[in-house]
This record gives C-alpha cells, structure tokens and sequence, in this order.
C-alpha cells in the first residue's frame, strides 16, 4: 500500500494529489503510533535482536528514500500549488518522528536545499504580491527544520550529517526569518534558533564554528530581545532563544555580548508581562553555570536575587513558585565568598520572605521554600545564622504539622542535615528542638503522624553528627526507653521509632547495641498500649536495614515459635524491612530471601486473615525486588495441593496486587 500510494503523489490533479499526500501522512502517522504503543516494531539498527516474534515494519531501507524522494518533486515543481508543499512538508514531518527520520546527509542536504527555496521566496518575487499561503509555507518549512534538529540521536537523525547541512544552508535563511514581518514566522524561527547551540554540541563542532554560529545567533537574536514593542509571543521565543544560546555556547561569545544578554534578561525580569519568561530563561542559564565555571553570572547577581525575593511576596501562586525555583538553581551559581560581593543585607531579606512562606497551608511552596533555604545555607555556610533566626522556627512549626509528608518532608530532612553538617547549630541543641515539638504540638495531643515525621527528624540528624556523638545518642535513647515503659506512651513511641529510623541509615550492630535494641522491641511487643506494640515492630524492621545479619535471624527465629499477635507483629517486621529495601532499590536483602521464604510459605494458610495479608505484602514486595526468584515460588504455591488452598490462593493472589500495584504499606 506505501509503495502504490508514493508512485501516485504526482498526480496532474492537484486536489487528488493533495489527498494522496495526506493519506500517506496519516497512514506513516498510524504507524508511527502504533510502533510506540507496541503493536509493531519499526526497524532500526538495534530492532532485529529485540523485536523477535513481533511485526516488523522496515521504513529506513524500503520507504523512506521513496518518500523524500516524492516529496522533493512536490516541493521545488515549478507548477506545484502552495497545498502539495504544504503536504509534502507534513509528510516529512510525520517521517522525521520515525526511526532513521529522513534519512542520512544526502537526504538531509536536499530536503535542506528545498526548505531554502521556500524560505527565500519573497527574493525570488520580489515584484509580486507574497500571498499569506507562502507566509504559511515559511512557517510550516519551519516547523520541519525545528523537528530534524530536535530528533538529532542514534536512533532518528545523525546530528554531524544535520550540522554539516545546516550551517552553509540554512542558519542564514534562518536568521533572516527572524526580522520577517509576521510574528508567528519570526517567532518559530526562534525557536529553530534555539535548537542550533545542542545541535553544536552533538554535532562535535569545531571551534571555528561553535564562534561563527554563536555571533550569527547573537546577531539574530539580540534586536529582538532588547525591542521592547512586540508581540508577547515573540517577546517569550527571544529570551529562550537567548538562554539556550548563553548556556551552551558562551565560551564563544564576548564578554560585551554576555553581558548584554545579562542587562537585557534582567530588564525583562523586572516587567511584568515578561516575567515568568525571564525567569525560566535565568533558571536554565543557571543551572548550566552550575557545572560550569566559566559561565559567571556574577553581573546580575545581587540584582537578580533582590528581583527574585520581591516575587515571594506576590500573591501569584505560579510567579511564586517559578521564582522559588530559580532561586534554588541561582544561588549554588554563587562563587566563593571571597570571590564575590553580595549587598549588606541581601541574604537577611531573602531568607526572611522565604521564612514567611513556609506553612504546611502549601505544601509543594513549603518544600520549593526548604529546598532554597538548604541551597543558601549549602552555598554560603556563613548564613548559618540567619537560617537560624528566619528559616529554622518556621521548619519546627511544620515538623509537627500532621500534614507534613512527601517532597516537603523530604526537603526538611535535607535542610536539617545541612544545619548539622555546616555546624550552624549543634547537634544537641536541634536535637532538644525537635524534642520539644512533641509538648508545644496541638495542645499536647501528638497525632501517629507527628510522631513519625518527629522520629524521621531526630534520627536524620544523628546519622550525620560525629560517631562519638552518635553512640552517645543511641545510648540515651535506650535508656530513655526503659525508663519510660508505659508512664509515657509518645516518648516510648518517639523514641523506638528513632531507633528504628537511626538503625535505617547506621549500622547498630557497630555501636555494640543491637541486642540491647532488639531486647527493648521484644519487650514492647509485650506492652499493653496497642500503639507501642505497632511502632515496635516498625522499628524493627527499620532497624534490620542498616544491621541484616544482626536481626533478621532474631525475628525468623522468633516468627517459628511465635503465633497470634505477636506473629502478626513480626511479619509486620519483616514487611517493613522489605519494603524499606525496596524504597532505597537496594539489592542488599537477596542473599536473605532464601532464608525468609519459608517462613513466608508456611503462613501462607494460616486461619488468621490479618497474618494472610501481612504475608502477601511481604512475598508481593519481594515479587517487585526479585521477580525472577518469587514469581515460580508464587506459581508453585497455587498448583501445590493443600487441604487449605482456597486459603493459599487468596494469599497468592494478593501477593500479586500488591506487586502490580507497586503498594508499598
């Protein structure tokens, strides 16, 4: 059907031809569909070992060279209407997505050739009326060139053959483009403009054309960044024409010229119909200075940050968090500080608004505002006491916010170690903060969660405080516990859950205290309180992760001789020590699965239903680590015969969704 549909694109009849065209596209469209929803393969140079049994659909050797082939007759036919080009350029298009794209530099050379004519029509009439369907064609030819540069890698174009096109032919038409008259030309060409400094990168330019390409996109550029009577369109393609050019190609720029861009993307940062532009624009230039010294962004500094700041307090929840972002990438751009000079008071202002918005009212705002916070203290350990004095009060307040959890969380934790680390405080003195959270949270009513994200905290911040400190920690915790017992039931349970949490990231058995520990969990599955027993048997299994050898035994060997709840509690142990290698994808707990399994077998028909569904999250969490090792274990399971099958089957078939589901608790 391709063939036969290719041999008839030159159809006398326009309108025919047109059609014939386009259910080409849309069948090539089809298939391109299907091969990336999996129905088919399209061959490649890495299909033949991967696609066996499956259908195979050779576009690179047997249609694509007929398709650019037809579709340069369409495009440089001198009778050939506006519509069969307009076509054609969408057939290659809808090709270009394929694997092999175009084809090789014969290929990518001529259809070059033919978008150029197209691009050049107004010098080829210039006494004639230019009909919007050519404007139309300017765009559309475009659009294409976009696309080839964008789907430069192994698998689609060869980004050298396109570069090597590219540059003699068209980057001049291109930059011409640029000073058309209609906004939506001049704009995609600056967005073809921002494709070319990675197509240098692939493309292993030499030096000579990295500086010839980064003043010929300079040139085209700049005008229209710095005019400031535009369309809002065209306003948005220049400043990220303008990143993507001062990001990868700045060591072949001047320094007049960078730091024009510099003026010119702070102007625009400063008004309000070009705000959230520039600040994306700020944001990726930012993050390439970040691993690159040579891009020094010093300049516009201070005054950046001071922009930057003045957004938190807008209302504009979208403004804020953008702004939120930049500053994260910025401030780690921050040279030594020897090196630079930042206003007096600059980092007081800035940590002061980012202290004000944080509140578990947001969340998401919340952890752009800690994970900023902890970019600051990172890059300038010297505003360790203004973290202290704005950051750190609110940063209590939220850890005993039942609504804490997720990336918030995780950025609190992250702040909490860098506090420790760049010694802004002692860990002592934090360690007592977080303490006090328990009496000052909620009138004194501590809820599950408080408790847990407490414990989270506490043991986050020992696992980075020196090791004497750490085993004197350990230490007093234990005996804190048994001091405690049941007189008070949220320090018993905060402090097993720290326990727990601190064993998770040190190994206890090193500090000689793992039989202490797993004495204490052993006893509190004895308690009367209900929450003790649970959190006991949380901390366990957390406890297991930094020290298995040390008491995965123990709680085999306790599961054997055990039954009821205190069985129950074990394999809530075991689940969440499981799962715990699960959440860091960590291979440690393979050698021990042989040792778990038949412990896990065995309670597969047990009568009680709570010990069932413990053990199908465990052998469905295993399934997820090592499916290759559970699955036959799984299958072997529901063809044994057993007087409890009906029993087992149910098990099995949880195990199964909670290993599709991805269920972790």
């Amino acid at each position: 059907m391709a063939g036969a549909l290719v041999n008839r694109f030159k159809e006398r009849e326009e309108n025919c031809r047109v059609d014939i065209i386009e259910c080409f596209t849309r069948l090539l469209s089809y298939t391109v569909s299907a091969a990336s929803s999996g129905v088919l393969v399209l061959a490649s140079s890495s299909t033949m070992d991967d696609a066996y049994g499956a259908v195979v659909v050779d576009l690179r050797s047997n249609v694509s060279s007929a398709i650019v082939k037809a579709c340069e007759r369409q495009l440089n036919a001198k009778k050939g209407g506006d519509r069969s080009k307009s076509s054609a350029i969408a057939l290659l298009s809808t090709l270009s997505l394929a694997p092999g794209g175009v084809g090789g530099s014969d290929q990518i050379n001529s259809v070059f050739k033919e978008l150029k004519s197209i691009l050049n029509v107004e010098d080829d009439v210039k006494h004639k009326h230019v009909t919007a369907n050519s404007k139309s064609l300017k765009l559309e030819a475009l659009c294409l060139v976009r696309i080839i540069l964008s789907r430069c890698n192994p698998h689609q174009h060869d980004a050298t053959h396109v570069k090597n096109a590219l540059l003699p032919i068209m980057l001049p038409e291109i930059c011409k483009c640029v000073n058309e008259d209609w906004y939506k030309v001049i704009a995609e060409a600056l967005r073809v403009l921002m494709e070319v400094p990675h197509l240098m990168v692939l493309g292993s330019a030499s030096k000579s054309e990295l500086d010839m390409v980064a003043s010929s996109l300079y040139v085209a550029i700049e005008p229209r960044l710095a005019l400031s009577d535009l369309d809002q369109e065209i306003k948005e393609c220049a400043l990220s024409a303008s990143a993507s050019l001062l990001s990868v190609l700045h060591a072949s720029l001047t320094l007049e010229q960078k730091n024009r861009i510099f003026d010119l993307l702070l102007e625009r940062l400063k008004n309000e119909t070009t705000r959230i532009a520039a600040i994306k624009a700020l944001s990726k230039i930012s993050a390439a200075a970040k691993s690159n010294e040579s891009l020094d962004m010093s300049p516009i500094m201070n005054a950046t940050l001071s922009q930057l700041a003045l957004l938190l307090r807008q209302q504009n929840r979208g403004l804020m968090q953008t702004a939120l972002q930049c500053l994260d990438t910025l401030v780690l751009c921050l040279a030594s500080e020897s090196d630079v000079e930042m206003d007096d008071g600059l980092f007081d202002s800035v940590l002061k608004d980012l202290g004000d918005i944080i509140a578990d009212t947001d969340l998401h705002v919340c952890h752009l505002s800690l994970s900023a916070s902890n970019s600051i203290l990172k890059a300038r350990p010297s505003t360790g006491a203004l973290i202290n004095s704005h950051i750190l009060p609110a940063a209590l307040t939220l850890s005993k916010s039942p609504l804490l959890q997720d990336p918030a969380l995780s950025s609190l934790l992250v702040l909490l170690e860098e506090l420790i680390t760049s010694k802004a405080i002692t860990f002592e003195k934090l360690r007592d903060m977080m303490v006090e959270q328990m009496d000052t949270s909620n009138g004194g009513k501590v809820s599950k969660q408080v408790i847990t994200n407490l414990a989270v905290c506490i043991a986050t911040i020992a696992a980075v405080a020196t090791p004497a400190k750490q085993k004197s920690f350990i230490k007093s915790t234990i005996t804190a516990i048994n001091k405690s017992e049941d007189e008070n039931a949220r320090s018993t349970q905060l402090n097993l859950l720290v326990t727990g949490d601190f064993g998770r990231k040190i190994d206890l058995s090193t500090m000689g205290v793992a039989e202490s520990v797993q004495k204490i969990y052993n006893q509190s599955f004895d308690s009367s309180n209900e929450e003790i027993k649970h959190d006991a048997a949380l901390a366990l299994g957390r406890a297991s992760v930094g020290a298995i050898c040390a008491f995965l035994p123990g709680i085999l060997a306790d599961l054997e001789k055990s039954s009821g709840k205190k069985q129950y509690l074990l394999l809530s142990s075991l689940r969440e020590c499981i799962n715990c290698f699960r959440e860091k994808e960590s291979d440690g707990l393979s050698s021990s699965i042989p040792l778990i399994l038949p412990h896990l077998e065995k309670n597969c028909e047990s009568d009680e239903e709570g010990v069932r569904s413990m053990v199908a999250e465990c052998l469905g969490s295993l399934a997820c680590l090592e499916p290759k090792t559970i699955m036959p274990v799984l299958q072997q399971l529901v063809t044994k015969e057993t007087p409890n099958k009906a029993l087992v089957n149910w098990t099995v078939g949880s195990a199964v969704k909670f290993a599709i589901s991805g269920r972790i608790r």
